[in-house]
């Protein structure tokens, strides 16, 4: 049977025991697991290994735990930024799990012309991101950083965009060292001054076609194709 992995804030030891009081995960491991003495799961801190650990005590207010091994857990190979235009609240919290599932080592909420969105709840993305990297069994967690205007992206960044004159597909076919940085346009897509700074910095601007995508969809597509 496949254990269940958690991400903690403890320092996780090589060996031994350590406690954990985070209540939230108290009450998973209680209440809802009904994890006991003797059970076993995965934990990780982020910092790239995992540890088998088990339960030498659960009560309602600490976790003692046993380390009976410590591996190095899954890392992306390549490391990948996600500059994101602010899109609805749904659809970006999709883009936060999709985007730890496939890889994205840092996520940059972007304030574009177009954005409908003015803000980010951070204490919900930083818990979708450790769900995330929870079930999809990597042993880091995405970071995610303060919101950046359009004008602020850095020199280095490929856009995604239908107007862009260079496949992505054979971008990244050609561009395979990492790492790489990505920018994902707002719903209603970047303005043509937008466009027309991009193009006065030599920032590349990519297209996977003259088909239009919503911000969600290729936000995927675009760290599916830097996955190459």
């Amino acid at each position: 049977m496949r254990l269940h992995r958690f991400f903690v804030e403890n320092k996780i030891p090589a060996s031994g025991e350590f406690s954990v009081t985070n209540e939230t995960l108290l009450n998973q491991w209680r209440n809802v697991l009904r994890m006991e003495e003797g059970s076993s799961a995965i934990l990780f801190n982020g910092d790239g290994s995992e540890s088998l650990c088990e339960f030498v005590s659960l009560s309602k207010k600490n976790a003692l735990l046993k380390v009976l091994e410590t591996n190095k857990g899954l890392v992306p190979a390549r490391e990948m930024t996600l500059y994101i235009a602010l899109i609805k609240k749904e659809n970006f919290e999709m883009v936060l799990e999709k985007a730890t599932e496939l890889g994205v080592s840092r996520i940059v909420p972007v304030q574009a012309a177009r954005s409908e969105k003015k803000g980010v709840n951070y204490e919900r993305a930083q818990k979708i991101l450790r769900e995330a990297s929870e079930q999809s069994g990597r042993a880091t967690v995405p970071a995610i950083s303060e919101i950046i205007s359009v004008e602020k992206i850095p020199d280095g960044v490929v856009v995604f965009d239908p107007r862009g004159q260079i496949s992505a597909r054979e971008y990244f076919t050609e561009h395979t060292t990492a790492p790489v940085s990505l920018l994902i346009g707002p719903e209603g897509g970047f303005t043509d001054a937008e466009i027309e700074s991009f193009h006065s910095r030599n920032i590349p601007i990519v297209t996977t076609g003259t088909q239009i995508l919503r911000a969600e969809t290729a936000a995927i597509v675009a760290l599916a194709l830097a996955i190459i």
